[in-house]
């Protein structure tokens, strides 16, 4: 009768490797894949110190802010691109002004941004304003 043959033990170092590994593999793999703080598009502010044409909203104005760090995701006319429409009926942050700027604020998830690095808090509070008007009900 042969020997019987001895149970194979498991090697305890596969699983302490894959808990180390697993995770930085992935870290390695995702790390740009995130948008960097203050939002997707980072551009340089326009150099030029000529005056803006006539038509054109003022610098700072809740209208340009929200073209330049906002439309591209919620598109130009509030009712979303990749991001979710910003004018609706029922919207969550109609009423809740300090719950729409802490969003501005500190982002939402994966897809919102933080813009918290990139404008003051006078600006997002501009452009908590701003949102709120455009789904003011009308008169």
């Amino acid at each position: 009768m042969p020997p019987a043959e001895e149970p194979r033990t498991p090697v305890p170092w596969v699983g302490y490797a894959a808990a180390i590994l697993l995770p930085a593999l992935l870290t390695f793999l995702f790390w740009r894949t995130t948008p960097p703080v203050g939002g997707w598009a980072q551009s340089p502010a326009p150099s030029s110190s000529a005056p803006a044409p006539s038509g054109a909203s003022a610098p700072g104005s809740p209208d340009l802010l929200y073209a330049q760090n906002c439309a591209k995701c919620h598109g130009t006319d509030l009712a979303g691109k990749t991001g979710p429409a910003l004018k609706r009926p029922g919207w969550p942050y109609g009423k809740n002004r300090d719950l729409l700027v802490n969003v501005i604020y500190q982002g939402r998830g994966l897809k919102m941004p933080a813009f918290g690095g990139r404008l003051t808090r006078q600006q997002i509070e501009s452009l908590a304003d701003y949102l709120q008007g455009a789904n003011a009900p009308a008169p």
